[in-house]
């Protein structure tokens, strides 16, 4: 794994924050509420409805490696900071945001996307972001279906659709990088970083990562 990918020697931090507390719903998500009766007890519960999505564990068969990718997530970044000792019980605005780096909300992930095109399917839907994300064009009868699973268990019920492809140097076409309002970077970890990586007590990723390498460790690498 290339280390400097993940320091924070050169840190980037934001400016001019802003958090509006008032949203009501987006393209992303959509905010509601179910009220209903189960028995004889009226309830109530808060939803962030979302799309579902697509996540890839993605092996380069020349280089023995698995390729993951690295953003910047605001909402990690948020919930962090907010959970500092010297921000506890502090509102939003009373936070001086600009100065933590962003590395604090940089997370590594698998090459993922959201289902947001009715006509295509899941594969179709993950062979797209593979290209954008990390610049490969995997054949979509190449991309095998390992799982699906509910990512958003409380608040959305979005489910994710996990797969497995394999790439190598002739199916590069381009460097990935995501579209022009994304910032990601291609991370290469060898198997045993990666599995060092897994083992440890607390990661920046999501728990789809750590069962696809668990995956692909007991099954895929025996």
């Amino acid at each position: 794994m290339n280390e400097s990918v993940l320091s924070s020697g050169n840190d980037e931090f934001l400016n001019d924050v802003h958090i509006n507390e008032n949203l009501h719903s987006s393209p992303y998500v959509h905010l509601t509420q179910i009220a209903f009766k189960r028995g004889n007890r009226k309830m109530k519960w808060d939803m962030a409805l979302r799309p579902d999505s697509v996540a890839c564990v993605l092996y380069h068969r020349s280089m023995n490696s698995l390729l993951f990718v690295k953003q910047f997530r605001p909402a990690v970044f948020v919930s962090i900071v907010r959970k500092m000792a010297e921000n506890r019980g502090k509102e939003n605005a009373d936070i001086d945001w600009s100065k933590y780096p962003i590395s604090i909300g940089e997370t590594i992930e698998l090459c993922a996307g959201l289902i947001d095109k009715p006509n295509l399917s899941e594969a179709a839907h993950m062979r797209e972001e593979i290209i954008e994300e990390c610049g490969y064009d995997v054949k979509e009868c190449d991309i095998t279906l390992l799982k699906k699973f509910i990512t958003g268990i409380g608040a959305s019920g979005s489910q994710q659709y996990l797969f497995y492809a394999e790439i190598d140097e002739t199916m590069k076409v381009g460097e990935g990088g995501g579209t022009d309002n994304e910032r990601i970077q291609k991370i290469f970890m060898t198997l045993p970083e990666a599995k060092r990586y897994c083992e440890q007590k607390e990661v920046l990723s999501a728990p789809g990562l750590l069962y696809g390498l668990q995956w692909f460790f007991n099954e895929r690498n025996k």
